[in-house]
């Protein structure tokens, strides 16, 4: 395990150009998987590829699960000990508890910002990591194959993949559907905070799904900020006049139809105000996560839902099925699409 600590320590997803390279390259990383049995995760987005592949694996969290993820998770893991982890601004995990838990790998992000207290943390250690870049839904495909690579889940990451693929196919098609048809994009505004007043630039990370769903985002920036949440004025997204609302905070969803403010928006006239699902984790972003492959199907089913024969309620349920394991009814699908 030493010499797998050694070699496994600065590999990173990112510098290599497809998993086969990957595998190829560093084969002798893997001549000991069978070993790997304990896993840490040092980012939620992290946790959540882990739990999808391999939740018997996780060992420690770094944060502690909510309210609402906690009824669709796997009780052993809610219960186990929050070690902290890296993420959000200057939150680093507790290297003794780390410790303590003896894992067999640590998965980190490649985020160069913090590289050099994460290598100072797990230098300290002494646990093999594996970095991952995740900038894309692409790059999330990647590591699945890898994780199922490394944890001896080859068939469980094929599943996951091949319903990923099929999500991202759909960019296509929208984009033929738009062409064929000279359809004009719908334009979106992303609604977050309890106000409706914190937004991302168009190519912000934090808002990638709507340019994958054929849509535009109402917002442009000269400079897109790493960490998003831009404020706004109403005034600016009065003369956006969106046609579609994306809503993050239920609480500003519940009375935006009533706002005489916000009823001065099209998109509000229209009903077209939509509830982003939070349930166990955001379909759209806060944080990103394997979820987006669902949300991506979601916005295609509100944006072109005459073009495309999507069951929403049925595509929840078979979701929660092979991602997470868990089984919805009819009725509790459409509780967290907020139907």
């Amino acid at each position: 395990m030493q010499k797998l600590a050694i070699l496994l320590c600065f590999v990173c997803v990112a510098w290599c150009n497809d998993v086969d390279s990957y595998i190829k390259q560093n084969s002798e990383n893997f001549s000991n998987t069978s070993k790997i049995k304990r896993v840490y995760a040092s980012t939620p987005t992290l946790l959540y590829l882990l739990y999808a592949v391999s939740r018997h694996s996780i060992v420690g969290l770094n944060y502690e699960f909510n309210e609402l993820e906690r009824p669709y998770l796997d009780k052993k893991v809610r219960e186990q000990e929050v070690v902290g982890g890296f993420f959000g601004k200057a939150k680093i995990p507790n290297s003794e508890k780390l410790l303590a838990l003896s894992p067999d790998l640590i998965l980190a992000n490649n985020n160069v910002k913090q590289l050099g207290k994460l290598r100072e943390i797990f230098t300290h250690v002494k646990k093999p990591i594996l970095y991952f870049e995740l900038k894309n839904l692409d790059d999330y495909i990647v590591a699945i194959e890898i994780l199922g690579e490394v944890l001896d889940k080859k068939q469980r990451a094929n599943e996951l993949i091949k319903y990923a693929k099929q999500s991202l196919e759909l960019k296509n098609k929208v984009q033929d559907v738009i062409a064929k048809h000279s359809l004009k994009k719908p334009r979106v505004y992303y609604a977050q905070g309890f106000d409706g007043l914190l937004s991302e630039c168009e190519g912000s990370p934090h808002a990638l799904l709507i340019a994958l769903s054929g849509a535009n985002n109402v917002h442009k920036c000269e400079n897109i900020s790493e960490y998003g949440r831009v404020k706004l004025s109403f005034e600016q997204v009065l003369t956006y006049q969106p046609d579609v609302i994306l809503v993050y905070e239920k609480s500003f969803y519940d009375r935006i139809f009533t706002d005489k403010k916000w009823s001065l928006l099209k998109a509000v006239k229209d009903k077209k105000v939509y509830l982003i699902p939070r349930k166990p984790f955001s379909w759209f972003d806060r944080p990103p996560s394997f979820m987006r492959f669902l949300g991506l199907r979601w916005l295609v089913s509100l944006n072109y839902n005459e073009y495309f024969d999507i069951d929403m309620v049925s595509e929840t349920i078979e979701f929660y099925k092979l991602f997470l394991d868990v089984n919805l009814t009819q009725e509790q699908a459409k509780e967290i699409l907020a139907k």
